[in-house]
């Protein structure tokens, strides 16, 4: 769907909420919320889509069209291999777009070989008679090398990875939003910008009182975070070299979803008390459960409680969010470096119909009408100036701002504001692809991880740049 289409169909979406402000029966909420969060969801797509088209045009892959270009004059790359036009496309281009309209890339050959190989290699060592890779494919992916000589080298897999870790990044809402930086260490400490210097009128022949602007440090530690992916023993190369492109587009987009996630409600309580799972221990292998600092929403609901604004179990209304930024002082001054995230029911029924007078959504742009755009993807509107993005697993909460583990007590909406430059995102790995067997289940085994952290600068319990509204009424 082209985009200026879907902008109009959430604007037009987003004038029936407003006009269903006075008489909410009017309006199948239940229908209008998975309607606009599927829309929310094609706008990331096509914003990913923009920001591809936007950049420069390149004859693909310097690396692959080198190497493809050598296979073809050594002989390796036949005219008769059945991957033949992909790689010549995936050199030409980046990709290969099939009959259906999937485009295939290198890292979706590279994933495919890799499956396949270990299911071989692990059949073998019972006597099972499964088929190893094809030599097409084996071809092609060494026409894919650094040199496509066909000698045997290592096929380029950092350059897949990096491919795969560059669309995961694409699809993210929140965590782009943020200063992302390497751990080349676990945990690793990050220097801070200095505190404020003083000037003041100079003398000639006078040295000037000296500033001694006090320096800060932010800790990064890791949490892993894995996903897995079953194969069955019985499929065949083609179905997979088929199906592994839709594969990495889920793996991609999954990955970005909760790494937002991550960033927005990580908390390292793994008992009751934890802000994602308040009246209960949450199971340990939840992903918000943080090996080292806590995220966004756990800074204005536990570590600095003045920093947060209760709603009072009424409707948002725009005095809400003003008095929630004053709250942040110099790190609300500037529109463009906070962001405002929130849950979808937040947007439909809070920021749509928060009220000035009696002007449902009076401060409210949509994105074509801002006049910017951010240089992340996933904004749907701005309110008075501020982005704001809707994370797929943005909560919604009980009346204290935390969620409760029974499901029907989590009715009333959250919103967080955030000063961008105070918060960073750190990568200790970044996508790593291991394969294994389970042999009870006949299946093979794809898992896929990384290693991420969050924190931010300042003492926590006194930082004033992150803030957020609790207990608003979305139903």
């Amino acid at each position: 769907m082209e985009k200026e289409q879907l902008l109009k169909q959430m604007a037009d979406l987003t004038e029936a909420v407003k006009s269903g402000h006075k008489d909410p029966a009017v309006l199948d909420w239940e229908q209008v919320k998975d309607q606009f969060s599927e829309q929310v969801k094609q706008l990331v797509n096509e914003q990913v889509q923009d920001r591809l088209d936007r950049q420069p045009a390149r004859k693909g892959h310097p690396v692959y069209a080198h190497g493809v270009d050598k296979a073809i004059v050594s002989g390796v790359l036949k005219p008769s291999n059945r991957f033949a036009p992909m790689v010549k496309h995936i050199a030409a281009q980046g990709y290969y777009t099939d009959f259906t309209g999937t485009k295939v890339k290198a890292v979706d050959l590279y994933m495919a070989h890799k499956v396949i190989e270990k299911r071989y290699l692990l059949s073998t060592e019972r006597g099972r008679n499964i088929s190893p890779p094809s030599e097409d494919l084996k071809m092609a992916l060494k026409a894919l090398t650094s040199d496509g000589t066909g000698t045997g080298d290592e096929l380029v897999p950092t350059d897949m990875a990096t491919e795969l870790w560059e669309d995961v990044h694409l699809s993210n809402v929140l965590a782009s939003n943020l200063q992302r930086i390497a751990m080349p260490t676990n945990p690793l400490t990050v220097p801070n910008a200095l505190g404020d210097v003083t000037f003041r009128k100079g003398t000639e022949n006078v040295a000037t009182t000296a500033s001694d602007p006090a320096t800060a440090n932010q800790d990064l530690t890791v949490t892993e975070h894995l996903a897995e992916v079953d194969w069955s023993y019985s499929l065949d190369e083609d179905a997979i070299v088929a199906l592994m492109p839709a594969v990495r587009q889920t793996i991609s987009r999954n990955a970005a979803e909760y790494i937002d996630g991550f960033c927005l409600n990580a908390d390292s309580t793994n008992a009751s008390g934890n802000i994602n799972y308040n009246d209960a221990a949450p199971a340990g292998d939840e992903y918000y459960l943080s090996a080292g600092q806590d995220g966004i929403r756990h800074l204005w609901l536990v570590d600095n409680t003045n920093q947060n604004t209760n709603a009072g179990g009424d409707a948002l209304t725009d005095a809400d969010i003003t008095s929630t930024l004053v709250k942040m002082g110099k790190y609300a001054a500037n529109p463009r470096e906070i962001l405002c995230v929130c849950d979808v029911d937040t947007y439909l029924r809070g920021f749509l119909n928060a009220t000035d007078s009696n002007a449902p959504g009076s401060f409210l742009k949509s994105e074509a009408d801002t006049g910017f755009s951010i240089i992340v993807t996933g904004q749907v509107a701005s309110y008075r100036g501020i982005p704001i993005v809707i994370p797929t697993l943005a909560p919604k909460t009980q009346a204290a701002g935390t969620v409760s583990s029974t499901s029907s007590n989590n009715t009333l909406g959250q919103i967080d504001f955030l000063n961008r430059s105070q918060w960073k995102v750190g990568f200790r790995r970044e996508v790593e692809i291991e394969v294994d067997r389970d042999i009870q289940k006949r299946q093979i085994i794809m898992v896929v991880s990384y290693r991420v952290a969050i924190g931010c600068r300042g003492t926590r319990s006194s930082a004033k740049h992150t803030a957020g509204v609790r207990n608003i009424l979305v139903t």
